[in-house]
C-alpha cells in the first residue's frame, strides 16, 4: 500500500470516477484502475462496485474513505513541514503564496485547490499553494508566518487581523437522495424548518460562517452537533438530515447526496474574505487580493465547473 493509491482511491470516491481522479492526477486511466485494483488484493475488500462507465462505493470502500482522508492529510503536512525546514536553514525569503481555505474537507477539494493554486500561479506569476485546514489551526499558521493568508466563507473578526471581503456566494443546502424535499429545486426557509441541520462547533465557533448566517437571518431548523464522517452519512441517509454550504452544483456527492439553492429571498449572500495579520500583508498578497477582487466570477467558476 502506498500513499499514491491512496490518493486515486480518495479522488476516485469523492468525484465518481476513475477518470477523474486520473485527470486530476495527470495519469491515464488505466493506471488509476490497476492500483486500485492492487489496492483491492491487498486490501481483500473490493472498494467499488464497477458497472460499466460508472462506479459506486462498496459499504468497504464508504468506510475507508475517511481514514484515506486522513492519511494523505498526514502526508501532505509532513511535507509542509519539510519544506518549512529545508527554507529556513537556506535563510531565504519564500517567494511563494501559501493560502489555507477555511473549510473541512468536501468532496472535491483537491480538484478546487488544486485548480485554484494552478490559475493563481499562472495569472499573477507567483507559485501558489491552496490547503484545506479547520479555523484554530489557520490561524496558528497565520500568526506563525507559514502562511500568507488564509480565506473564509463568512466574515471573521480578530484584532490582529485585516478581513478583506473579495465577494460573495450564494447559499446552498446538501441533503439525502431519499430526502422528501429531494424534488424541490429551489428551498425556503420554511421547508427546511422540519429537518435538523448539522452543526460542527469546531467549525461554526470560528467565524460568521454559512449556519450563523442562516440563524440570523430565521432559519429555526434543529441543529445537530456531528462530527464524524460516518455520522455524517448516517445524518443525511437516516434521519433527513441537512447540511448547509456554498451553493456550488458540481459538488453534488452523487448518488450518496445532492446540493439544492436556498431561496435567495431568505438565505443572505455569505462574503468570501482574505484574512491576513495586520502589518504583514506583502506585495504579493496585495496583487492576489486586486487580482480575485477582479476576477471573483472567474474564481467562482473554477471552483464550481460547470452548472446543472
Amino acid at each position: 500500500m502506498n500513499i499514491r493509491q491512496l490518493q486515486y482511491f480518495y479522488l476516485a470516491a469523492c468525484c465518481g470516477s476513475f477518470s477523474e481522479a486520473a485527470r486530476a492526477e495527470g495519469v491515464s486511466v488505466q493506471a488509476v484502475s490497476k492500483a486500485l485494483i492492487d489496492l483491492e488484493e491487498e486490501l481483500g475488500s473490493p472498494l467499488f462496485v464497477r458497472g460499466g462507465r460508472t462506479i459506486s462505493l462498496t459499504p468497504f470502500g464508504k468506510a475507508m474513505v475517511g481514514p484515506a482522508r486522513e492519511a494523505i492529510a498526514s502526508f501532505d503536512a509532513f511535507g509542509r513541514a519539510a519544506e518549512l525546514h529545508a527554507e529556513k536553514d537556506e535563510g531565504g525569503a519564500r517567494t511563494d503564496l501559501r493560502l489555507v481555505l477555511v473549510s473541512p474537507p468536501f468532496a472535491k477539494h483537491e480538484l478546487v485547490c488544486n485548480a485554484f493554486s494552478q490559475l493563481v500561479s499562472h495569472m499573477l506569476g507567483i507559485k501558489t499553494h491552496l490547503s484545506l485546514a479547520l479555523g484554530p489551526q489557520a490561524l496558528a499558521d497565520l500568526r506563525a508566518g507559514n502562511i500568507d493568508a488564509m480565506i473564509t466563507i463568512g466574515n471573521f473578526s480578530d484584532p490582529r487581523c485585516t478581513c478583506l471581503v473579495l465577494g460573495t456566494v450564494s447559499v446552498g443546502v446538501f441533503m439525502g437522495k431519499r430526502h422528501p424535499l429531494r424534488r424541490k429545486r429551489l428551498l425556503t426557509f420554511a421547508d427546511l424548518d422540519p429537518y435538523p441541520v448539522l452543526y460542527n462547533d469546531e467549525v461554526d465557533s470560528f467565524n460568521e460562517t454559512i449556519l450563523k448566517s442562516c440563524v440570523k437571518r430565521g432559519l429555526a431548523s434543529k441543529l445537530v452537533e456531528v462530527q464524524t464522517d460516518d455520522g455524517v452519512a448516517n445524518f443525511l441517509e437516516k434521519q433527513n438530515g441537512l447540511v448547509l454550504g456554498v451553493h456550488l452544483k458540481a459538488l453534488d456527492i452523487k448518488p450518496l447526496a445532492a446540493m439544492h439553492r436556498v431561496d435567495p429571498a431568505d438565505a443572505p449572500p455569505i462574503p468570501v474574505c482574505m484574512v491576513t495579520l495586520k502589518g504583514r500583508q506583502n506585495e504579493s498578497v496585495e496583487r492576489l487580493d486586486r487580482f480575485i477582487r477582479n476576477e471573483f466570477p472567474l474564481m467562482k467558476r473554477v471552483f464550481t465547473g460547470p452548472e446543472g
